[in-house]
């Protein structure tokens, strides 16, 4: 049956494509909060008392906004909290986030990270539990046995092109959750070597088998900076033997 206008004008509309996030900054935040987020987009007031913006369920103060930024501190999030983010206008709905996402993370560096206790040795191996984002923010891992991933596991580059992270372990498996060194939007910037260690009679994961980055319904992001050109033509053919090519 159709709806009468009268039914219509009493439903809340809410995720008007007027109010719509394109960028976030910055993408990462600490657990313990402080941190000061800016939405970049349109459609927002310049009333910040009709701004609400929660991120995996904490409250956010909005401190400023214009007609196409909301800016606002976080607040401390302990616990395991998948990410997720709401922003809410008065008289106008749900703003449309497009999927963007703030994260807290945990750093790698942080004892509260590990418990307050050591950081993983050598041939340990580390499980990082869906709603905790681990920043690997440190310049070389141990070498690792098996790192399981069913919440997040980030690389971000430094702001020095020239500064190298190592990472080692046996094996990586992401099971739902994310793997993200660089993504398309914000690729890895500085240098970075994942080594992937073990021989022909290393045990080997069902399926994926050893010395393995393997993932089953989780996200692996890798993107460096974009190379130009990305391909070239020969000059002429390069013979057998030859040590020298000609573009």
């Amino acid at each position: 049956m159709g709806q009468s206008n009268q039914d219509l004008s009493s439903v809340d509309i809410v995720g008007s494509l007027t109010s719509v996030i394109d960028s976030i900054s910055p993408r990462f935040g600490k657990v313990t909060g402080g941190t000061e987020v800016t939405f970049t987009g349109t459609g927002f007031v310049t009333d910040t008392s009709l701004i609400t913006v929660t991120i995996d369920g904490i409250d956010c103060p909005v401190s400023a906004a214009t007609a196409t930024t909301v800016t606002c501190t976080t607040g401390d999030r302990p616990g395991l909290v998948e990410s997720s983010l709401k922003i809410y206008i008065d008289g106008q709905g749900l703003v449309s986030t497009r999927g963007l996402l703030f994260r807290y993370v945990s750093a790698w560096s942080d004892d509260t990270t590990w418990g307050g206790d050591f950081a993983p040795m050598e041939g340990e191996s580390i499980f990082v539990p869906t709603g905790l984002n681990l920043l690997v923010d440190i310049d070389e891992s141990p070498l690792l046995k098996a790192v399981i991933v069913e919440g997040s596991m980030i690389f971000a580059p430094e702001s020095d092109p020239t500064h190298e992270r190592f990472f080692s372990a046996h094996y990586i498996f992401v099971r739902n959750g994310m793997m993200e060194v660089g993504t398309e939007e914000f690729p890895y910037t500085s240098k970075i070597t994942i080594t992937m260690h073990g021989n022909v009679e290393s045990p080997y994961i069902p399926i994926y088998g050893n010395k393995v980055i393997g993932i089953r319904q989780g996200t692996l992001d890798m993107h460096g900076p974009e190379r130009i050109p990305t391909w070239t033509m020969l000059e002429s053919t390069v013979e057998a033997n030859s040590n020298v090519i000609t573009v």
